[in-house]
Protein backbone atom coordinates (compact mmCIF):
# COMPACT_ATOMS: atom_id res chain seq x y z
CA UNK A 1 0.00 0.00 0.00
CA UNK A 2 1.49 3.30 -0.78
CA UNK A 3 1.62 6.48 1.54
CA UNK A 4 -0.79 8.33 -0.60
CA UNK A 5 -4.20 8.19 0.98
CA UNK A 6 -6.69 7.43 -1.46
CA UNK A 7 -9.48 6.49 1.08
CA UNK A 8 -13.13 8.41 0.14
CA UNK A 9 -13.64 9.58 3.98
CA UNK A 10 -17.19 8.50 4.54
CA UNK A 11 -16.63 4.86 3.67
CA UNK A 12 -13.57 5.13 5.77
CA UNK A 13 -15.86 5.99 8.68
CA UNK A 14 -18.18 3.45 7.51
CA UNK A 15 -16.24 0.84 7.58
CA UNK A 16 -14.55 1.47 10.77
CA UNK A 17 -17.88 1.88 12.58
CA UNK A 18 -18.99 -1.39 10.96
CA UNK A 19 -15.31 -2.99 12.54
CA UNK A 20 -16.50 -1.39 15.93
CA UNK A 21 -20.03 -2.63 15.61
CA UNK A 22 -18.69 -6.49 14.74
CA UNK A 23 -15.96 -6.16 17.73
CA UNK A 24 -19.06 -4.60 20.23
CA UNK A 25 -21.59 -7.65 19.05
CA UNK A 26 -19.55 -10.49 19.68
CA UNK A 27 -18.08 -8.77 23.23
CA UNK A 28 -22.50 -8.49 23.77
CA UNK A 29 -22.76 -12.14 22.69
CA UNK A 30 -19.91 -13.42 25.07
CA UNK A 31 -21.34 -11.80 27.97
CA UNK A 32 -24.67 -12.27 27.72
CA UNK A 33 -24.02 -16.01 27.50
CA UNK A 34 -21.57 -15.45 30.31
CA UNK A 35 -23.70 -13.30 32.71
CA UNK A 36 -26.67 -16.45 31.54
CA UNK A 37 -24.60 -19.03 32.72
CA UNK A 38 -23.67 -17.41 36.02
CA UNK A 39 -26.93 -16.08 37.38
CA UNK A 40 -29.21 -18.44 35.76
CA UNK A 41 -31.12 -15.05 34.42
CA UNK A 42 -33.86 -16.61 31.91
CA UNK A 43 -35.81 -13.56 30.45
CA UNK A 44 -35.11 -12.98 26.93
CA UNK A 45 -37.89 -10.74 25.57
CA UNK A 46 -35.95 -7.50 25.41
CA UNK A 47 -32.25 -9.03 25.22
CA UNK A 48 -31.37 -11.89 22.91
CA UNK A 49 -29.42 -12.69 20.14
CA UNK A 50 -30.83 -10.91 17.39
CA UNK A 51 -31.53 -7.98 19.27
CA UNK A 52 -28.02 -8.07 20.03
CA UNK A 53 -26.71 -8.57 16.72
CA UNK A 54 -29.65 -5.84 15.23
CA UNK A 55 -29.06 -2.85 17.79
CA UNK A 56 -25.41 -3.21 18.39
CA UNK A 57 -24.39 -2.79 15.04
CA UNK A 58 -27.44 -0.25 14.26
CA UNK A 59 -26.22 1.90 17.03
CA UNK A 60 -22.42 1.78 15.76
CA UNK A 61 -23.24 2.63 12.05
CA UNK A 62 -25.53 5.28 13.51
CA UNK A 63 -22.39 6.47 15.88
CA UNK A 64 -19.70 6.49 12.63
CA UNK A 65 -22.78 8.68 10.67
CA UNK A 66 -22.55 11.22 13.63
CA UNK A 67 -18.81 11.06 14.02
CA UNK A 68 -18.67 11.76 10.14
CA UNK A 69 -20.78 14.60 10.36
CA UNK A 70 -18.90 16.01 13.21
CA UNK A 71 -15.38 15.38 11.79
CA UNK A 72 -16.44 17.29 8.30
CA UNK A 73 -18.00 19.81 10.62
CA UNK A 74 -15.57 20.59 12.78
CA UNK A 75 -11.75 20.42 13.29
CA UNK A 76 -11.94 19.45 16.61
CA UNK A 77 -14.91 16.58 15.64
CA UNK A 78 -13.17 14.17 17.55
CA UNK A 79 -13.71 16.11 20.45
CA UNK A 80 -16.94 16.82 20.23
CA UNK A 81 -17.83 13.37 19.26
CA UNK A 82 -16.13 12.02 22.29
CA UNK A 83 -17.62 14.34 24.61
CA UNK A 84 -21.18 13.83 22.80
CA UNK A 85 -20.90 10.39 23.39
CA UNK A 86 -19.72 10.08 26.75
CA UNK A 87 -23.20 12.34 27.76
CA UNK A 88 -25.00 10.03 25.72
CA UNK A 89 -23.36 6.76 27.64
CA UNK A 90 -23.92 8.53 30.94
CA UNK A 91 -27.84 9.19 30.62
CA UNK A 92 -28.33 5.87 29.21
CA UNK A 93 -26.78 4.64 31.90
CA UNK A 94 -28.30 6.75 34.55
CA UNK A 95 -31.86 5.80 32.99
CA UNK A 96 -31.24 2.40 33.02
CA UNK A 97 -29.97 2.24 36.51
CA UNK A 98 -34.02 3.49 37.44
CA UNK A 99 -35.46 0.51 35.03
CA UNK A 100 -38.47 -1.39 36.60
CA UNK A 101 -38.98 -4.10 34.23
CA UNK A 102 -40.26 -6.87 36.70
CA UNK A 103 -41.67 -6.97 39.92
CA UNK A 104 -39.15 -9.78 41.14
CA UNK A 105 -36.53 -7.58 42.29
CA UNK A 106 -33.97 -10.50 41.63
CA UNK A 107 -34.58 -10.58 38.30
CA UNK A 108 -34.82 -6.50 37.96
CA UNK A 109 -31.88 -6.49 39.11
CA UNK A 110 -30.37 -9.24 37.04
CA UNK A 111 -31.99 -7.49 34.00
CA UNK A 112 -30.50 -3.81 35.07
CA UNK A 113 -26.61 -5.55 35.39
CA UNK A 114 -27.09 -7.26 32.04
CA UNK A 115 -28.49 -4.28 30.17
CA UNK A 116 -25.60 -2.15 32.12
CA UNK A 117 -22.98 -4.21 30.93
CA UNK A 118 -24.47 -4.56 27.24
CA UNK A 119 -24.23 -0.91 27.48
CA UNK A 120 -20.71 -0.31 28.74
CA UNK A 121 -19.62 -2.42 25.96
CA UNK A 122 -21.22 -0.65 23.35
CA UNK A 123 -20.40 2.62 25.29
CA UNK A 124 -16.88 1.76 24.88
CA UNK A 125 -17.15 0.63 21.30
CA UNK A 126 -18.72 4.01 20.04
CA UNK A 127 -15.76 5.82 22.21
CA UNK A 128 -12.93 4.12 20.25
CA UNK A 129 -14.47 5.04 16.41
CA UNK A 130 -12.38 7.57 16.37
CA UNK A 131 -9.16 6.18 17.85
CA UNK A 132 -9.59 3.72 15.13
CA UNK A 133 -10.11 5.61 11.94
CA UNK A 134 -7.01 7.59 13.19
CA UNK A 135 -4.87 4.92 13.92
CA UNK A 136 -3.40 3.94 10.61
CA UNK A 137 -2.46 0.21 11.90
CA UNK A 138 -6.18 -0.71 12.75
CA UNK A 139 -7.54 1.06 9.23
CA UNK A 140 -5.51 -1.31 7.49
CA UNK A 141 -6.92 -4.35 8.52
CA UNK A 142 -10.46 -3.30 7.21
CA UNK A 143 -9.28 -1.54 4.82
CA UNK A 144 -7.00 -2.91 2.35
CA UNK A 145 -8.80 -2.15 -1.02
CA UNK A 146 -6.83 -0.14 -3.35
CA UNK A 147 -9.20 1.91 -4.68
Amino acid sequence: MNNQSNHIPFAKTFLTALFAGIIATLLCLGFDIGFRMATYYGPSDFINVSSIIFIVNLLLLMAGVAYYALKTWSKRGDLIYTLLFLVVFAFCMWKTIGIHRFTDLKVNREFIELLGGIIIIIGIATLCIPYFYNHKKMVDIYYEAEV
